[in-house]
This record gives structure tokens, C-alpha cells and sequence, in this order.
């Protein structure tokens, strides 16, 4: 018989309606889902989901056990709910000490898209525009030629079409350099072409965001990443600093391979100083609940109209060989506004994987299924980037059962009186 690990509590509702006895089974996978995430219209029928999500823990446990990652963490979001959440793993290697729901992460790159999604709600509270001219708030910006650096807008520097060449200064990050002192040496920087041209990663160009963002707000980005995304959607794990990392008691620390085992190494002050591009720290449990508000569940945080900006395809990356050969169903990649855009087989996927200090992280919204899936480790292994592309492929062959089966449930208006815990 197969482990059902993820079933921690199962609930038995009885409702009697027009004679007929229904059974509401409502299966609470962990501690993350909370009452304010309920919805009132709970199926009747998982049997399907169920299958799905105990189909994919196996996948996990059995990809995480090949790997030989030390730590991991997951979590899945589905129709505005949690539906699974787990750890794997130890903090440290030679320990005991196991990875929970609230340990936090580096989440590396992935911090692109809350930059993303935090201008994107600038935007729409009309502090500023995607078009607006980046010298407009940040007068001293400028570039090797000053005629493209008066044409860089906002939208260039999120959606990395900036013309600089890839990974320009980025190793000035790792040596600790101040943001504005590194900006300030983007003149020396060779430019391959006008800013919306061409897509060229970048970090140091990234985080002009930060003093942009400043400027139009009169709050840091820090401040504004904390008062505007992680305090609203209950990300009480999550911060953007160095001090805060290292305060908490919950912590996966970095591990890195050494004659064939692993060795934890510190955690380092890398990429803080550009917290918008590689700085924020997060939980499993953090990130399932932005990945609720980035499948369209909290608009009076993360409006429709955001999600729409941030998640339309601004650059063509043309990056398969490098990011996406293990999606078997991929055929066409974007940029847009902090996020990477996939077209993967039927389905729109919004996604951005991370990398920093040992941590990996792969974050996944499937925006056609209502579906969302994110992976946090805290070892350089492939285990994210071979889960995801698992996990989607996984989904698609139950989706078209687990829709028949939502099309059939029926709405059982006063299951979210019952108490969960």
C-alpha cells in the first residue's frame, strides 16, 4: 500500500438536503491553511485531488530522497487554498533538526517578483508609471550613452530589456558593493542596444527599482516590500535583510557538496544589498500565501489588474537550452514585469527560479488551472528544477478528471463554521 503522508487530519460532514445524505470530506493537509483562507464553497467530492496530491508527494519524497538534498520545502496552492504543505529534510546536514513549515529560506531570484508585484500595486495606487522615464526619479542615473539612458523606463528595468550587457557588475554585488555605487558605474558598462530591445538579465540594473520606488513613495524598499506584501498576506516568516535572517531561530542554513557528502557553510550577506533582486528571506508557509494572492485570491492586497500587468510577456528570452529543457510540454518564453513567462503546452505558467548562498527556489503559477506550486532547498541540487516540471506535467493528467469533478460538486454554504483545528 502507498504512504498517504500528506493526510495529517481528515473531517467527515454530514448534510442532509432533499433526502439525499452527502458526504463533504475536507482534507487539511497542514497547519498553513487557516480559517481566513476558507472558502464557503468547499467540494463535496476530492476524490480525484486527493489522488493527485498523494500521487505527488511520492513523486517529491522519491525525487528528494535521488537528489540527496539535505532540506527542502513545498507547497501548493489550488483554487485559493492550500492544499499542501511540507518539509523534508534537516536545517543542517549531521543533524536532527527538521525542516517545518515555518523554516525559513533565501529565496534568491524569486525576490525579482515580489519587486515586481510591489510596483505593479505602486502603479495602480498612481505613484508612478511603467512608461515613466527612470531619470525622472532617480536624476542621476545615467549610461555609457546618455541617449538610452533617457529613454530607460520603468518597464526595462523589470522586465530585463535594459540594453546593458548580461550580468553587468553582477560580481560587484557578491563583493558587497553599495547599490548606488554600483548603479553609478553602470556609464562604464558596454550597452548591446536601446533599452525594450532585447532581453540581458540583470541584477545590478535591476535594483534601480529600489531608489525609483523610494523616490515616488518617500518609503524604502524594505519598508515598502513589508508594509505593502508580507504584513497584508500574513508573511510573518518573511523579511529582506541580512539581521533579520539571522535573528530567527528557524532557519534552513546553506549546505554545499564536499567529497561526496555535504558541508554547511554560514549564511552570507550576499545579494542583501540588492534585496529587490536576491534579498528576501521566506518560509514555505510565507509562500504559500503570496502564491493565494498571485492566483487572484486577494485582490484588496494584489489586484486583478496587477496580476495583469506584471504576468503579460514584455520580451521574448528565447532561453530554452537553458531554463526549460525539462519541461517537455515547453514552447515559448517571456519577461515581464519580475516574473518569467512560460507558454508550456495549453497552459500560461508565471514562474522564476532563484539561486544564492546554496539556495535554490522555484516558484510556479499556473494562471489557465488556478494552480500554484513553489520549492525552497537549501542545497544547490536539481531537486526544484526536476520537481516542477514533474508536478505540472503530474497535474495535467488528472486536470481534465479534477475539473469534471468541481463541475459536479455542490456548494455547501455553512462548512466554514465547522472548526478546522
Amino acid at each position: 500500500m502507498r504512504p498517504r503522508h500528506i493526510l495529517n487530519d481528515i473531517k467527515l460532514i454530514k448534510y442532509l438536503g432533499t433526502g439525499i445524505l452527502i458526504f463533504a470530506l475536507m482534507h487539511v493537509y497542514t497547519s498553513i491553511t487557516s480559517k481566513e483562507e476558507v472558502s464557503s464553497h468547499l467540494p463535496v467530492n476530492r476524490l480525484e485531488l486527493d489522488s493527485f496530491l498523494e500521487d505527488f508527494d511520492i513523486l517529491a519524497s522519491d525525487l528528494f530522497t535521488d537528489s540527496k538534498s539535505p532540506g527542502a520545502a513545498i507547497a501548493v496552492v489550488k483554487n485559493g487554498r492550500i492544499i499542501y504543505g511540507k518539509g523534508f529534510g534537516v536545517k543542517k546536514v549531521n543533524t536532527t533538526d527538521s525542516i517545518d513549515i515555518h523554516t525559513i529560506f533565501r529565496i534568491g531570484s524569486v525576490s525579482k517578483t515580489f519587486a515586481g508585484v510591489l510596483t505593479g500595486k505602486m502603479v495602480n495606487q498612481g505613484k508612478l508609471n511603467w512608461q515613466d522615464p527612470v531619470q525622472e526619479y532617480y536624476p542621476q542615473f545615467n549610461l555609457k550613452n546618455p541617449d538610452y539612458a533617457s529613454k530607460m523606463e520603468i518597464k526595462h528595468i523589470l522586465s530585463q530589456s535594459t540594453g546593458l550587457i548580461q550580468h553587468a557588475y553582477t560580481n560587484y554585488i557578491e563583493d558587497g558593493k553599495d547599490l548606488n555605487a554600483m548603479i553609478a558605474a553602470l556609464p562604464e558598462v558596454d550597452l548591446m542596444t536601446e533599452p525594450g530591445k532585447v532581453f540581458s538579465y540583470q541584477n545590478v540594473a535591476f535594483g534601480i527599482i529600489e531608489p525609483v520606488l523610494e523616490s515616488a513613495t518617500g518609503r524604502n524598499y524594505s519598508t515598502l516590500v513589508r508594509e505593502e506584501i508580507f504584513e497584508p498576506l500574513r508573511m510573518n516568516d518573511a523579511s529582506s535583510d541580512y539581521e533579520s535572517m539571522m535573528a530567527n531561530m528557524d532557519i534552513a542554513y546553506p549546505n554545499f557538496p564536499r567529497r561526496g557528502g555535504w558541508s554547511t557553510g554560514k549564511i552570507s550577506k550576499t545579494y542583501y544589498n540588492v534585496p529587490s533582486a536576491g534579498g528576501i528571506n521566506a518560509s514555505i508557509s510565507d509562500m504559500a500565501n503570496y502564491m493565494i494572492a498571485l492566483s487572484g485570491h486577494r485582490p484588496e492586497i494584489i489586484s486583478q489588474k496587477v496580476l495583469d500587468d506584471i504576468f503579460k510577456p514584455e520580451i521574448d528570452t528565447n532561453i530554452r537550452w537553458k531554463y526549460f529543457s525539462r519541461w517537455p510540454d515547453y514552447k515559448k518564453s517571456y519577461y515581464g514585469m519580475g516574473w518569467r513567462v512560460v507558454e508550456n503546452g495549453e497552459s500560461t505558467i508565471a514562474y522564476h527560479g532563484g539561486y544564492v548562498n546554496g539556495y535554490r527556489s522555484q516558484l510556479a503559477i499556473n494562471t489557465d488551472e488556478d494552480l500554484g506550486i513553489c520549492v525552497l532547498t537549501n542545497s544547490p541540487t536539481s531537486f526544484s528544477s526536476k520537481l516542477v516540471p514533474e508536478f505540472l506535467k503530474l497535474y495535467d493528467s488528472y486536470k481534465e478528471r479534477i475539473k469534471m469533478e468541481e463541475a459536479t460538486q455542490i456548494a455547501v454554504t455553512d462548512i466554514e463554521k465547522v472548526p478546522l483545528f
